[in-house]
């Protein structure tokens, strides 16, 4: 019997596997497919933003490649060419010419399907994390990502290359009044649409010179920032996310506040060669049994082999995270683990969290 389903993915919620879920009586935490649109449509996030009032990027959306090509006579370098469905956190372009741009408009996955151009913004990002039963909207710890596959934020993007929390662009106490800017107007028209949202709702923010904006929404929890933040929930976890998914958010929370731990956590992702392209699989994973103390290993994309050894089976393969003290403390420790797992085409980003811990 299952009690609480979590949907994880964003083509499972896409597909609307939690429709299916509650429908069997399940409680779950997992938007609807019609809630959910609002990750996997760009268009649809731009305009519920619109209708809620939410600061975002300039924008105009197109129903293909071609159509954004001729638009493209509108706009001025830099722009942003943003794939209006999934595509695995590689759907994003940032182009500094318009070369650059029509070439991004040629290449999957902008050259299928309803695209976007939108203006580039400047400034520090933060992923806010919110859980949603309706109208009631609880932030979750604040975390930074890095999503360019190389040191200094250059090469393609991906899925998100590591991770840390708390960060002091966003500090844990100013959470939930931001959240309650640039989630819950979104929860709330959402609603008014009767499309009400239950599970976790991510939003990707910039910190510009013009305030807050919001970048993308997630209908899913973010991926590296979940293995930083999620630690950092005290309390009963499992209680939570079931008031949850039986729509006893509001109930839960004014009983049992949600508090966040001091402790600090960063997460190195493993990868495998030629990520984020078509990766190298099929190598075993070494060092798993003997990591650092305050090392925590989540796989990622691994699987077992007929010895039972761990196995390579995907690009972004396992995340060293390290918790400390301080930031300094849980990066050194995460760098260790990193240093600990071995795989034949292992790499990794070496600056994670650099930057906070440069201006602590």
């Amino acid at each position: 019997f299952i009690d609480l389903a979590i949907v994880g993915t964003d083509e499972l919620i896409a597909a609307g596997l939690g429709d299916a879920l509650r429908r069997s009586g399940i409680a779950v935490v997992g938007a609807s497919r019609d809630a959910s649109k609002i990750e996997w449509s760009k268009s649809f996030a731009k305009e519920l933003m619109a209708e809620a009032g939410i600061p975002t990027a300039r924008s105009e959306s197109f129903a293909d490649a071609a159509a954004a090509k001729e638009g493209l006579l509108r706009w001025d370098a830099p722009v942003v060419v943003k794939a209006d469905g999934l595509a695995l956190g590689k759907g994003v372009t940032i182009a500094r010419t318009l070369e650059e741009a029509v070439e991004a408009l040629a290449t999957p996955p902008a050259n299928s399907g309803r695209v976007l151009l939108e203006e580039v913004l400047e400034g520090e990002e933060v992923s806010l994390q919110a859980l949603v039963d309706g109208e009631t909207v609880v932030a979750l710890p604040p975390a930074r990502d890095f999503k360019r596959a190389r040191d200094g934020d250059t090469g393609p993007n991906t899925g998100g290359m590591g991770a840390f929390s708390p960060t002091a662009v966003l500090p844990d106490d100013q959470a939930q009044a931001l959240a309650d800017e640039t989630i819950v107007p979104i929860a709330a028209a959402l609603k008014k649409r009767g499309m009400p949202y239950r599970g976790v709702l991510y939003a990707g923010l910039m910190k510009t010179a013009d305030g807050w904006k919001v970048l993308e929404y997630n209908a899913r929890f973010g991926d590296p920032e979940a293995e930083v933040m999620l630690p950092r929930i005290e309390g009963d976890f499992a209680k939570l996310l079931f008031a949850l998914g039986e729509g006893r958010l509001a109930e839960y929370v004014a009983a049992e506040p949600i508090r966040f731990s001091k402790r600090a956590y960063v997460d190195v992702v493993l990868c495998a060669e030629n990520y984020p392209g078509t990766p190298k699989i099929g190598m075993a994973v070494e060092g798993l049994d003997r990591l650092p103390a305050d090392v925590l290993a989540f796989h990622g994309a691994t699987k077992r082999g007929p010895g039972g050894d761990v196995l390579v089976s995907g690009g972004r393969v396992i995340h060293m995270v390290g918790s400390g003290d301080t930031i300094a403390d849980a990066r050194e420790r995460a760098y260790a683990g990193a240093e600990h797992v071995s795989f034949e085409g292992k790499f990794y980003r070496s600056d994670i969290a650099q930057q906070e811990v440069a201006v602590a």
